[in-house]
């Protein structure tokens, strides 16, 4: 008997071990992760060919910049497609477009999109901007807290790989460029590569007429309205360094005032005058 009732024991502990549910994913091995944006950085050169235009009896201080991207990641800036009148920093314009930021994975496949404001079409270039892409001042005693004594509306340029900050052959094989158009419905900055703005072209200049002789800063911030993610929060590095000054002394001591520079903010290869390559 008592053999019996063990018996009956053991076939009732093997129905229940079979009948306790197997997880499907047993042996299985657990899902990839989901592909990971890679954020542009895009940092700004320190102004530099600074020189004064007098045009009709204004003096303009005219400088080049160059906006570079040194994050993993490419800015992808594409346009919504709906072409519609817009009103931008007070000017009317009859071509303008929602842009978009396109965030690629390593695989360069589109994971995220962020709102990029206006993109739209700049009759003086004739070709597309991006809206607030910059803003340009003149301050004294600081270049964070200074006084504004000149301040230029924020700047619209169109994206294109102009200029290569690499070296190397090798570099510029693994990072080549990619974004050739100033068109509404694709643009960008591609790793590596900057977009140059010579101190001619139309909008680098702020206006110095009658600013007494003196020390000056002029500064640079990229991305005043926040159009673009440079990183997963807004205390990621790429969010934080898209400001660059100049510090100019202006003299008077002529029939035309001249400009000397003095120092700039903390730079290094690319983002130094004059460091980018062509």
């Amino acid at each position: 008997m008592a053999l019996r009732t063990k018996l009956l024991l053991l076939a009732a502990a093997l129905v229940a071990a079979l009948s306790i549910p197997v997880s499907s994913n047993a042996g299985k091995a657990p899902p990839p992760p989901p592909p990971q944006p890679l954020y542009p950085n895009i940092v700004e050169q320190v102004p530099h060919h600074l020189g004064i235009q007098n045009d009709h009896q204004h003096e303009w201080l005219r400088f080049t910049t160059t906006h570079i991207n040194l994050g993993p990641g490419d800015l992808q800036i594409r346009g919504g497609g709906q072409i519609a009148p817009c009103d931008i920093d007070g000017e009317h314009l009859e071509q303008c477009t929602v842009a978009t930021q396109e965030l690629l994975d390593a695989n360069r496949n589109v994971v995220m999109t962020h709102p990029a404001g206006v993109a739209f079409f700049h009759p003086e270039h004739n070709h597309w901007h991006q809206s607030g892409v910059a803003s340009f001042a003149i301050k004294t005693g600081d270049p964070f807290t200074g006084q504004e004594v000149a301040k230029g509306v924020k700047i619209t340029f169109c994206f294109v790989d102009v200029v290569f900050t690499g070296v190397t052959g090798t570099e510029k094989k693994a990072t080549p460029r990619r974004y050739f158009e100033c068109n509404g419905d694709f643009q960008g900055l591609a790793v590596g590569w900057g977009d140059s703005y010579h101190q001619s072209t139309p909008l680098q200049e702020l206006e110095v007429t009658g600013l007494p002789e003196g020390d000056y800063y002029l500064t640079h911030q990229a991305d005043p309205d926040n159009h673009w993610l440079e990183g997963p929060s807004s205390t990621s590095p790429g969010e934080m360094d898209n400001f660059t000054w100049l510090k100019f002394h202006l003299s008077r001591n002529g029939a035309n005032p001249e400009i000397t520079e003095l120092s700039h903010s903390d730079c290094s290869g690319p983002t130094c005058p004059g460091g980018a390559n062509p």
